[in-house]
């Protein structure tokens, strides 16, 4: 529940918190205060704030009792009842006739300050009417301190305490705030850290990690996006690198597979330099040879054109209408040639077509049956290389399958998908560039259609593939279509 959080949340929260605990603890306050004054009052050990108007009440009493005398300028002596009581009289204009000067200014209306008291700062002033012939002729003002801390001034730690306690709700509010906003700011903190930690192993390039323990629905998204982030770095780093080892074994081999040829080709030509002026010397066997590794180093060109034509993402096909059936037992004719002086092995092809022509690229198509026909060529001695070939309508799409099995020495991987790895090579195919099968699933795939190959149960193998019709599937690039 806690991680569902949002930090605009947690900052209303915080906003709550502190008014509350401040609200909470200002009263307590307030209650210890209030209990503290009524305590000092009552034990005598303080004066309260209105401490010095009982006083004023009695002088008020005598001043009313002697209005003649006071009017004569026989004043009442104050200091009897406390030192820190000023008395001045002065007329209904406020003019100062007897007594302290000074303490009521112009700014005072005389006439309506009459029977009341004013507080002023930390002063209560009364204001006594005095009477003579049954009419107002004077004031008598009197000036008190009034309020806590002017009353108890001399008792600086009870005014420390008071006044402490006057402005807590201040001092709750500040510590409150850093209370719980350095709480806030640790947990955020936390986040940032994680972060950063993350940041610092991606900037170092370790990316086999996530990131975890985040806080706060804002910190989970950006969590998410970071291994999201995370796993796709790591996938595209992974990728660069194998594509670097692919490149390195790719220009290897290629390098492995030229020189090869070249190789026997300069020998063939030093022999015929060196036996050319021999008696009987026959050229023909070297130009044979030398032929031969011609023709192995233009497949190999042919082939790595053909590598990168297929590998393109946006590699397109060339659609036209085809008697598939017809170009077939062409290619029938074509295999069983090569096996005329082979008597030995018997070619068959097994073809069941529901319609006569086909929208296809016929030079791709014929890339992947001559690859697969000419390997179970290569690799049976004797018995048989059948080829079956049908179709069936897979909804709006219309499916052509091919399947090559030969009677020869078979697979010797477990795993036949490495097979159709580019370049992929073994001691059964050491004489071969590695590149027949992979381009051939390279074109299924352009085609819509997927490849796979596997042993005989009573020996040989076997390389499926299906393609789909080019004109009934979407997904196929066509040339026609730019």
């Amino acid at each position: 529940m806690k991680n569902n959080k949002t930090i605009k949340r947690d900052f209303y929260l915080l906003v709550v918190k502190v008014v509350l605990a401040t609200i909470v603890s200002s009263a307590l306050a307030y209650l210890c205060l209030i209990y503290l004054i009524v305590t000092f009052t009552a034990n005598h050990m303080v004066k309260s704030t209105d401490y010095f108007v009982r006083y004023l009440d009695l002088i008020e009493k005598k001043v009313k009792e002697n209005e003649e005398a006071i009017f004569m300028g026989r004043l009442i002596p104050i200091d009897r009842y406390s030192r820190k009581i000023q008395g001045e009289v002065v007329d209904v204009s406020g003019h100062h006739l007897y007594g302290d000067r000074g303490i009521v200014n112009d700014k005072v209306d005389i006439s309506e300050a009459i029977n009341r008291d004013i507080v002023k700062g930390s002063y209560v002033y009364r204001f006594v009417p005095i009477k003579h012939d049954n009419a107002i002729q004077a004031v008598y003002v009197l000036k008190a301190p009034f309020g806590f801390m002017i009353n108890n001034r001399d008792h600086f730690g009870v005014v420390l305490i008071y006044v402490v306690l006057l402005i807590s709700p201040l001092i709750f509010f500040i510590v409150y705030l850093i209370f719980f906003t350095s709480r806030l700011y640790q947990s955020l903190f936390h986040n940032m850290k994680l972060l950063l930690h993350a940041a610092d192993n991606i900037s170092n390039g370790y990316f086999d990690f996530k990131v975890s323990g985040l806080k706060r629905k804002e910190f989970i998204k950006i969590q998410d996006s970071f291994n999201t982030m995370i796993s796709a770095l790591k996938e595209m780093v992974e990728s660069l690198s194998k594509v670097d080892d692919e490149r390195k074994i790719m220009v290897s081999s290629i390098a492995h597979d030229i020189r090869t040829p070249l190789t026997v080709i300069q020998g063939q030509m030093d022999l015929i330099d060196d036996l050319k002026d021999a008696d009987h010397f026959d050229i023909t066997p070297h130009l044979d040879l030398i032929r031969k590794n011609c023709r192995k180093m233009r497949m190999l060109t042919d082939n790595l054109s053909l590598l990168y034509k297929v590998e393109n993402p946006h590699f397109l096909f060339n659609p036209q209408q085809v008697d598939l059936y017809q170009l077939l037992m062409e290619k029938k004719k074509e295999i069983s040639a090569l096996v005329s002086n082979q008597k030995q092995i018997n070619i068959s092809f097994d073809v069941d077509l529901r319609k006569t022509f086909y929208i296809l690229d016929e030079p791709m198509l014929m890339r992947v049956l001559d690859n697969l026909l000419y390997n179970s060529l290569r690799f049976t001695k004797s018995g048989e290389i059948k080829l079956k070939v049908y179709d069936e309508a897979d909804g709006q799409n219309h499916k052509i399958y091919f399947k090559c099995s030969d009677t020869g020495t078979g697979f010797k991987e477990t795993d036949t998908s490495l097979l159709f790895r580019p370049f992929y090579q073994n001691e059964q195919y050491k004489d071969h560039f590695g590149l027949g099968l992979y381009i051939a699933k390279q074109i299924v795939k352009n085609y819509g259609g997927e490849i796979w190959a596997y042993n005989n149960e009573s020996g040989g193998a076997t390389v499926e593939f299906y393609i789909k019709e080019i004109s009934n599937d979407p997904h196929i690039k066509r040339k026609n279509e730019t």
